[in-house]
C-alpha cells in the first residue's frame, strides 16, 4: 500500500502544480512548488493510518526460524512499508525538481527554444544574444537568489546571507571534493 500510496500522492502534487501554477501568476514559483510537496506528506501520513496494514507488506510477518518476535517483525515490517512509500514520494518529487529546473533555467533549453522559434530556424552567435542575453540571466538568477533570501543587496553590491555562506560553503566543499572545477 505504500508504494501505491506514495505514487498516488506524486500524482497528486503533480495535478495541484498544473493547477496551481495555470491558474495564478507566482513570483516564487519553486517555494509553491515545495509547498505543494510538503502539504502532501500529512495526507499521506493520514491514509496510510486509516488504511489496512495487510497490503503489500515489505517483510514477511511469519519467518520459517524466527530471531525476532512477531511484534518486533510486524513493527518493522510496517515501519519499512510506511517509510517505503514516503521515501518513493520524496525521490520522484527531487527527480521531478530535475526536470522542473531543466525546463525553468536550462540556458541549452532556451536557446533551442529560440532557435527553433527563429525565422529559418537558425540564429548567429549574435543573434542568440540578442534574444537571450547574459545580462537578463543573471539579472533573473540575482533576482531568484535575493527572494530566496541566498543574497541581500548592500548599495549597488550583493552579499550572501547566512543562509548564503552556508550554501556556498557546501557547494564549494561538493565541487571540490567531486573535482568538478
Amino acid at each position: 500500500k505504500a508504494v501505491i500510496l506514495g505514487f498516488l500522492c506524486f500524482i497528486i502534487f503533480l495535478i495541484l502544480h498544473i493547477l496551481i501554477f495555470r491558474t495564478v501568476d507566482l513570483k516564487e514559483r519553486f517555494r509553491t512548488l515545495a509547498a505543494i510537496f510538503f502539504a502532501i506528506i500529512p495526507l499521506y501520513v493520514v491514509v496510510y493510518a486509516v488504511l489496512p496494514t495487510d497490503y503489500l507488506v515489505v517483510v514477511p510477518l511469519q519467518p520459517v526460524n524466527p530471531v525476532l518476535s512477531l511484534s518486533t517483525i510486524q513493527f518493522l515490517s510496517a515501519t519499512l512499508n510506511f517509510l517505503s512509500g514516503l521515501m518513493l514520494y520524496i525521490f520522484l518529487f527531487l527527480g521531478y525538481c530535475q526536470f522542473y529546473f531543466i525546463v525553468d533555467r536550462s540556458i541549452s533549453v532556451r536557446v533551442m527554444i529560440e532557435i527553433d522559434n527563429a525565422d529559418g530556424k537558425k540564429l548567429s552567435y549574435d543573434d542568440i544574444m540578442r534574444v537571450y542575453s547574459f545580462h537578463g540571466i543573471l539579472r533573473r538568477r540575482l533576482d531568484h537568489m535575493l527572494e530566496d533570501r541566498f543574497l541581500v543587496k548592500d548599495g549597488e553590491f550583493y552579499k550572501n546571507t547566512p543562509k548564503g555562506d552556508i550554501e556556498a560553503k557546501v557547494f564549494r566543499f561538493l565541487k571540490d571534493f567531486l573535482k568538478l572545477g
